[in-house]
């Protein structure tokens, strides 16, 4: 119940601090189109498993907007696709990880290409790791369970990491262009 509750509040600070922050219109827009297509793609490709740009786009708005926009992107993603895919308690911990994963892109060259994409590859490790918190509240919260989730995802998490680095490569040229079209003010 203290992981639930400690995610609960780490999501209610993040969705704050998003609101508290001056938005232009025209940044609103691009983080809605984003959100759209980040949706589109996780529903377009939930026939393959852990494969989809979803993750990819996330990545792009926290490296070029903000780890908190990104997240905040992850969050719309993450609740609005469940109602399609399947909701449960796992759906806080899957927006953590994106919270994680986004914290990543403050470090100095993540808006390089060749630096995301790779991180793009980690980050799908790290963002099942920590997803999988949310399937151990089915368990007795075992050390042993988790290992096992860790250990049976790792095919999944390398599909994840490979799929973000691939959509990252192809789309980091595109997004920003979009981007720049939306808004010339890359820090909002």
């Amino acid at each position: 119940m203290g992981l639930i509750l400690s995610a609960v509040v780490a999501i209610s600070v993040l969705i704050l601090r998003f609101e508290s922050r001056p938005v232009s219109e025209p940044m609103l827009r691009f983080v809605a189109l984003v959100t759209a297509a980040a949706i589109a793609g996780r529903l377009v490709f939930s026939g393959i498993p852990n494969v989809q740009p979803a993750t990819a786009l996330v990545l792009l708005v926290a490296a070029c907007v903000s780890p908190v926009v990104g997240t905040i992107v992850g969050l719309l993603v993450v609740v609005l696709t469940s109602l399609f895919l399947g909701s449960g308690p796992f759906v806080l911990f899957q927006i953590m990880a994106y919270a994680a994963i986004c914290l990543a892109c403050l470090l100095p060259g993540m808006q390089l290409r060749w630096m995301l994409s790779l991180y793009g590859l980690v980050a799908g490790f790290l963002y099942g790791w920590i997803s999988n918190l949310g399937f151990l509240i089915f368990t007795d919260f075992s050390r042993e369970a988790f290992w096992t989730l860790l250990l049976s995802g790792g095919v999944f998490d390398l599909m994840h990491g490979v799929s973000n680095l691939i959509f990252i490569w192809l789309l980091h040229p595109i997004f920003l262009r979009i981007l720049h079209s939306f808004d010339g003010n890359q820090g909002t």
